[in-house]
């Protein structure tokens, strides 16, 4: 018997509360895998910060924070081109869904622990990132649809992941007031800018977790 750690079959149907904030990051400062090559405008592309609480009914239930450096595109062999964020590091509490992230959708997800306060979360993880994330949210909330789609090399090519969600999203003032690591996934982030003067506060949301794709 496998002692990894066990999570459900996608696609997953998921409920939660988040934060995203968008950056814009410099090229030349993002390390990419092959295949994968940056969506980007005067030498900067389109970043994404985010730290999201997953609750019940949720399959798996458990905090995330998240750092995508860049918009990136593939070019499959037939011509088909693919776009979506490139994820570096990703921090979850949750073993279940660090071993779904890294199997299922290629996702460098690291353990971490998350310490939630009001107005605010502290992230210690497991190779060494220690960083506090604050936020509040501001003006009236409207109920909007999106996707988001990632794109990461795994073991047998390019593997797309991507979510089809709907929440109550209002303009958020974001910061984060700490933050100290090493580790080379977040090289891009200090000379990172604010690509908005606001984030965006999902007070809650649900969402559908596709399967992963293969793209080659």
């Amino acid at each position: 018997m496998s002692d990894s750690p066990s999570y459900p079959p996608p696609p997953w149907e998921t409920y939660g509360f988040g934060v995203m904030c968008p950056y814009l990051v410099r090229v030349s400062e993002v390390e990419l895998p092959p295949g994968l090559e940056p969506v980007a405008a005067a030498g900067r592309t389109l970043g994404m910060f985010g730290y999201i609480e997953y609750r019940p009914p949720s399959p798996l239930v458990y905090a995330e924070l998240l750092w995508m450096p860049a918009t990136v595109r593939f070019r499959a062999s037939d011509g088909k081109t693919s776009q979506g964020y490139f994820v570096s590091r990703m921090y979850v509490d949750h073993e279940g869904s660090l071993a779904a992230g890294r199997e299922l959708w290629a996702l460098p997800k690291t353990l971490a622990r998350f310490e939630r306060r009001a107005g605010g979360v502290e992230v210690e993880a497991d190779d060494g990132t220690r960083l506090s994330f604050d936020y509040r949210g501001l003006g009236p909330a409207l109920w909007l649809k999106s996707r988001v789609a990632t794109l990461q090399r795994g073991e047998g090519g390019v593997v797309r992941f991507r979510s089809d969600f709907a929440g109550l999203v209002r303009p958020a003032r974001t910061r984060v007031s700490a933050f100290a690591s090493s580790h080379p996934g977040w090289a891009a982030f200090p000379h990172a800018r604010r690509a908005l003067g606001l984030g965006s506060l999902l007070e809650r949301f649900e969402s559908t977790m596709h399967a992963p794709l293969l793209l080659g």
